[in-house]
């Protein structure tokens, strides 16, 4: 690489610290994160999400329309009625949300079981 491209990749870098635009600040800006659980499956793999918890108050309890994210899509995995997942929101459209977790209860259900009657001694 010459100085000129060096010397312009520099004066760059140093733009972006001085605005703070790097790519983790931006992502933190442009979305919230939220957590909640899956009430109804509708056609193109989109859901109705209610909201349990969230950065914002104001999308406590509301219901979005969410899908699902690029990995989840590529791996197929499933998301049913009843499943908590986590998912984020753009502050440009407070309606809709991308879905980048999912768990259910029963596994949650499942493990506590398992904990309580294999590690007890009585």
């Amino acid at each position: 690489m010459g100085k000129v491209q060096q010397h312009k990749r520099s004066a760059k870098e140093k733009r972006q610290d001085e605005l703070g635009s790097g790519s983790e600040a931006n992502k933190k800006k442009d979305r919230f994160e939220i957590a909640g659980e899956v009430e109804k499956c509708l056609p193109n793999t989109m859901f109705e999400i209610k909201v349990t918890e969230s950065d914002v108050e104001a999308l406590i309890g509301k219901t979005l329309l969410g899908t699902l994210s690029g990995r989840m899509r590529l791996y197929r995995i499933r998301v049913m009625p009843g499943d908590l997942v986590k998912a984020y929101v753009s502050k440009y459209d407070l309606g809709k949300c991308k879905i980048t977790y999912r768990s259910t209860k029963k596994e949650i259900s499942k493990n506590i079981g398992n904990e309580f009657a294999i590690g007890s001694p009585s």
